[in-house]
């Protein structure tokens, strides 16, 4: 719900950026060295990479950068803040995070000038080559014997009798042997869809989908016990909440 929020909220704002930006005009006395800068083949283990482009005022008045937008957290920017003569050059800085971003990215960046009226448009692009993060990184809970996942209690909102919930559970085998395991439900919910058994190759990762279609609607909080056994002994269980929906 809360994430839901936030996209709504975002598209609001980005809406109300695009409604402002059509009230103003490009500024084409404001020439930048480049309008895009490719910032080729990046290795995400490697972090942050910057671009410095150069804004020369071409014009006959100064020029002042009121703000410097970008659509993303993962770039973020500097700029010259002093008012920029006529003849003389302003600096904008773009930094990208490439942290859990793999793949091509172009991301754009607005320089808004004269108190919101105009604007200059940049760019930059590039591929993140990714890296095999630490286990610990994407599924920080450790059950024993080498099995790590990214959740300790899986929880379901609330449900009305029919409706159904879906997520993913991330699981890995953090040894070099093969990892046979399966999953004991205390008591046996057959309402609860998921691989009974899974087999994992060494320093597997993988994910399965887990189900749940409440078969009534209930006004009372109900749980079970997964208990995780890993090639035949035992490890930390995992709890399973259902939380209660209003009757």
């Amino acid at each position: 719900m809360l994430k839901h929020i936030i996209l709504i909220f975002l598209a609001f704002v980005f809406a109300l950026v695009a409604a402002a930006q059509d009230n103003m005009r490009p500024l084409t006395t404001f020439v930048p060295d480049s309008k895009v800068h490719d910032f080729g083949v990046i290795k995400e283990k490697d972090g942050k990479v910057s671009h410095q482009f150069v804004l020369r005022n071409t014009g006959k008045s100064p020029v002042v950068i009121s703000d410097v937008t970008a659509w993303c957290g993962c770039t973020t920017v500097g700029y010259t803040k002093r008012p920029v003569r006529p003849g003389e050059s302003a600096k904008v800085t773009v930094t990208y995070n490439p942290l859990s971003r793999p793949g091509k990215f172009s991301k754009e960046v607005v320089v808004i000038t004269g108190g919101g009226t105009t604007y200059t448009r940049l760019w930059v692009k590039g591929n993140v080559m990714a890296y095999q993060h630490p286990v610990r990184e994407d599924y920080p809970y450790e059950y024993g014997e080498g099995l790590f996942m990214n959740l300790k209690v899986l929880s379901f909102p609330p449900l009305q009798k029919g409706e159904q919930y879906v997520f993913n559970l991330m699981i890995a085998n953090d040894t070099d042997r093969t990892m046979n395991f399966k999953f004991v439900r205390r008591p046996d919910n057959r309402v609860l869809k998921m691989p009974a058994t899974l087999q994992l190759k060494p320093r597997e990762r993988t994910k399965i989908k887990v189900a749940y279609r409440a078969p009534q609607t209930y006004g009372r909080q109900r749980w079970i016990v997964l208990q995780p056994y890993v090639n035949g002994k035992a490890v930390k269980s995992m709890k399973v909440t259902f939380a209660a929906s209003c009757l």
